[in-house]
């Protein structure tokens, strides 16, 4: 017994003096994971190989730049014939105007929007102490569960086109104001009447969609719900 630990004895005092006395190298081009899973491939019997693959996966990171010890032990532990691969840190992407699951009917977001009624018009605010159009119907929206992104122009890029002369409580209706494409939004509330963050009003407030202003600059509607 004492001779079958005595190599690994040695091996052992090798390592660390390495560790102690060998500055650490820059990065190498190969993979110190790939290396280390091919010598575990012709080594994993004893419990005692194990214990030294760590140890030279250690000293190798010493002199090529310092690896994750976490990686190198998910190495050296994997079962024969296969090589365990470090944690990713990659996650997949995530679509910035993806619409969240909701029950809600468009009454209940008419209703939500209503409770808003004379918060300040801020240009570039997304909460109740002031909101601009896009930020007014982005925030009543997320109360409903479903998932908007930030501007005018996003929110007409998504969802279900809607005829004018098909509207419902809840579409969001567009207008081009500004500049070129939709740059204004709020909510139709049924009766020819929609709720919006108004920059003229300065408040949230309610408007009728067959105003002069509004029929020429109206562009579209957009529904979110089924």
């Amino acid at each position: 017994m004492y001779f079958r630990k005595r190599p690994i004895i040695i091996t052992l005092l090798l390592c660390l003096s390495v560790m102690m006395i060998t500055p650490a190298a820059p990065a190498a081009a190969f993979s110190l994971t790939d290396l280390l899973a091919q010598t575990n491939a012709s080594a994993v019997g004893t419990s005692g190989n194990g214990l030294i693959n760590v140890l030279l996966g250690l000293v190798l990171g010493k002199l090529l730049g310092n690896p994750s010890v976490s990686s190198l032990l998910n190495v050296a532990k994997a079962p024969e014939g296969k090589t365990a691969s470090p944690a990713s840190t990659v996650t997949s992407p995530v679509s910035p105007a993806t619409l969240g699951a909701s029950t809600a009917s468009g009454e209940a977001i008419v209703a939500d929007a209503q409770k808003y009624m004379g918060v300040p018009y801020v240009w570039g605010g997304v909460t109740p102490d002031g909101w601009d159009c896009s930020g007014f119907t982005q925030y009543v929206m997320k109360e409903m569960g479903i998932d908007l992104p930030r501007s005018a122009a996003e929110q007409f890029a998504i969802g279900t086109p809607v005829d004018k002369d098909a509207l419902q409580p809840g579409d969001l209706i567009f207008f081009t104001t500004y500049k070129p494409g939709a740059s204004h939004v709020g909510f139709y509330m049924g009766d020819g009447k929609f709720i919006h963050a108004s920059s003229v009003a300065k408040q949230v407030t309610i408007s009728p969609l067959d105003g002069a202003y509004y029929v020429a600059h109206y562009i579209g509607a957009r529904r979110y719900i089924h």
